[in-house]
C-alpha cells in the first residue's frame, strides 16, 4: 500500500518550531524590510530549509505579492525552430527568478486567444507573443494589457511595441543570390499558405534577387503547396515538403533547387526525394531556413538560412524582464540580420534532370 503523502510544512509549522510568531515567520521568508534579530532570521531560514518549505505563490499574489510567472505564446512546440526558442526565454526566465507558461496556438487564431485570456486570468507578470494574426481587436487587446508584453520572431511594424524581430526579407534574398551565383537557374521557392508576415517578407525577397540578378520570375519558380494540417501528425511542414517533392516530380523538368520556407519543410523535401532515387546535391539542390540544430546532423547536412533562434529567444526575454523590473532597455526593437550556413544540400549543376 502506497504511504500517506507527508503534510506540507507551513509558516505556523516554522514558527512553532522557532519559537517565535507566524507574522516574525512571514516576514523573514517574504524578504520584508521590517526589523528582525539577524540570529532569529538565520535560525528561521535554517528551519524552513530543513522543513523542505515551499511557499505558496498563489497566496502570495492574493496578498498582494507580484506575480513571477510569464506567459510565452507561440504558434508551434513541434517546430524545433520554436523548441530552441522556448528553451533560451527559459533560461533567462529561471536565471531572473521567473517562470515560464508555455503555450503553442498550433497555428489557430482561436486558440491564440484563449491563450492570452488564461494568461490575463492568472495574472502574468508579462508575455512573450510569436502572434501571425496580429491585427485588429487583438492587437487592442493586447495594447490594453496592464503587464508589459514583447513580440518575437514575426516582423512588426509597430514602432511603439517592443519587439525582436528578424530580417525576412534579407533573408529570401540572400538565399535566392546564393543559389544563382552556384550556378543554378531554375529555382523554386517551396512555402505553405503566404498567411503570416515571415512568409511574405521571405518570399518578397526571393523574389527581389531575380531583379537583382536580372533574372525573370514566372508562376514556375514558387510553388506555395497547399496542405491540409493533420492535428495528429509530429510535423506539418516536414509533410508540406514531401507533398512539394511530389508536386515538384509531376513536372517535365525538376528544378535545378529548392528555398524551402524553413528547415522542417526542407527535410520533407530530401526524404521525398531521396525516396524516388532524386539525390540532394547531386541531382538538385535545397536551401533552408531558420538552422535547427537537427539540420546539421541531417545527411546530407542542410545548407540553410541562420534564424537566431537563441539569441531571440533571449533578447526577447531580456526585454521584458527589465520593463518588468523598470529597470533601462537600451533597445526595445531589435531586427536580427540573416546569416547563411553553407553545409553539403548544395552544389553547382549546369544540366535539368528529365523525369
Amino acid at each position: 500500500m502506497q504511504d500517506k503523502p507527508k503534510k506540507r510544512p507551513t509558516i505556523s509549522d516554522i514558527a512553532k518550531k522557532a519559537g517565535v510568531s507566524s507574522a516574525t515567520v512571514s516576514r523573514v521568508l517574504s524578504g520584508s524590510d521590517y526589523p528582525v534579530s539577524r540570529e532569529v532570521r538565520k535560525e528561521i531560514l535554517r528551519i524552513a530549509l530543513g522543513m523542505h518549505y515551499k511557499p505558496n505563490v498563489f497566496g502570495q499574489m492574493l496578498r498582494g505579492g507580484t506575480s513571477r510567472e510569464i506567459g510565452v505564446i507561440i504558434p508551434s512546440l513541434s517546430n524545433p525552430f520554436y523548441a530552441e526558442l522556448v528553451s533560451a526565454v527559459e533560461c533567462e526566465c529561471i536565471e531572473r527568478g521567473y517562470m515560464p507558461i508555455i503555450c503553442s496556438s498550433q497555428n489557430r487564431f482561436q486558440l491564440e486567444t484563449k491563450h492570452l485570456d488564461i494568461l490575463q486570468r492568472k495574472q502574468v507578470a508579462g508575455l512573450l507573443l510569436s502572434s501571425i494574426h496580429l491585427a485588429g481587436a487583438f492587437l487592442r487587446t493586447l495594447r490594453a494589457l496592464p503587464v508589459p508584453f514583447v513580440l518575437f520572431d514575426q516582423p512588426y511594424d509597430y514602432p511603439e511595441i517592443d519587439s525582436v524581430s528578424f530580417d525576412f526579407l534579407a533573408a529570401g534574398k540572400t538565399a535566392a543570390e546564393f543559389l544563382f551565383d552556384a550556378g543554378h537557374k531554375d529555382i523554386v521557392f517551396v512555402s505553405g499558405p503566404l498567411d503570416r508576415f515571415s512568409r511574405k517578407r521571405l518570399f518578397e525577397g526571393y523574389k527581389k534577387a531575380f531583379t537583382k540578378k536580372r533574372r525573370r520570375f514566372s508562376a514556375q519558380n514558387a510553388l506555395i503547396a497547399a496542405f491540409e494540417q493533420r492535428r495528429d501528425d509530429f510535423n506539418d511542414d516536414f509533410y508540406r515538403g514531401q507533398y512539394a517533392a511530389e508536386l515538384l516530380m509531376k513536372r517535365r523538368y525538376l528544378p535545378d533547387a529548392v528555398f524551402a520556407v524553413n528547415d522542417m519543410t526542407a527535410i520533407g523535401l530530401i526524404k521525398k526525394f531521396e525516396k524516388e532515387g532524386v539525390h540532394v546535391p547531386s541531382d538538385i539542390s535545397i536551401v533552408g531556413c531558420d538552422n535547427i540544430p537537427f539540420g546539421a546532423m541531417f545527411v546530407p547536412a542542410l545548407t540553410t538560412i541562420d534564424q537566431s533562434a537563441v539569441d531571440t529567444g533571449r533578447l526577447a526575454a531580456d526585454i521584458l524582464l527589465n520593463r518588468i523590473e523598470n529597470k533601462p532597455v537600451t533597445a526595445s526593437r531589435i531586427m536580427l540580420e540573416p546569416k547563411l550556413i553553407e553545409r553539403e544540400s548544395v552544389r553547382k549543376i549546369n544540366y535539368k534532370v528529365r523525369r
